[in-house]
């Protein structure tokens, strides 16, 4: 029973002892970073807008309009 009682104290110890360290770490360790400046690039493959696809194909004579893939738009016969 005595070493239960021990073994408590010590636990509670160890406890506090992180706690008050944890403390100092935060405390001195708030830096705020400013951000860099963003690049923004355009992607590799073009861009598809699916109603846009449709409507620049139908007005190209493609009566079924177009869907998007990786590559652009792709305009059904």
């Amino acid at each position: 029973m005595k070493a239960a009682v021990v073994v408590a104290i010590f636990l509670a110890f160890l406890a506090v002892v992180s706690c008050v360290e944890l403390e100092k770490s935060t405390e001195s360790g708030h830096v705020i970073q400013k951000r860099g400046v963003t690049i923004t690039a355009k992607p590799p493959f073009p861009r598809c807008v699916f109603y846009e696809c449709i409507a620049n194909c139908r007005n190209r004579g493609y009566k079924n309009g177009g869907y998007c893939t990786i590559n652009g738009c792709q305009c059904l016969r």
